[in-house]
């Protein structure tokens, strides 16, 4: 068991030396583990993402008899980075206190904030 910890540590956390591997407690190496795991399953989505829009750039829709043209003919059209940018900037909270409005709420009834 310890050798698969060590070489999964070498391989996916970047570690350079066992005396690292010694000071990782079992908690901790599952969590690392879990957290990795979980960065696999982000990449994953993130490649089938791109082929799904490498797809969808790709639309065509009817421009007459036995013709087509494409329904993004520009990239702006496809991704409207200005509005995007604009949606996130809108979502941030002007008052510092209403961003830790929730977090109050759950401190009064007496709940955990993690663990």
């Amino acid at each position: 068991m310890y050798h698969e910890i060590a070489v999964n540590c070498f391989r996916y956390f970047g570690f350079k030396r066992l005396s690292e591997v010694d000071q990782l407690t079992i908690p901790e190496y599952e969590l690392l583990i879990e957290a990795h795991n979980l960065h696999m399953v982000d990449e994953e989505y993130r490649r089938h993402e791109q082929a799904f829009l490498n797809y969808q750039v790709q639309a065509q829709k009817p421009a007459g008899r036995n013709k087509t043209r494409p329904v993004y003919n520009t990239f702006n059209k496809f991704f409207d980075y200005e509005k995007a940018i604009a949606s996130v900037k809108k979502k941030k909270p002007d008052n510092p206190q209403e961003r830790f409005k929730g977090i109050g709420r759950l401190l009064r009834k007496g709940g955990k904030i993690h663990g």
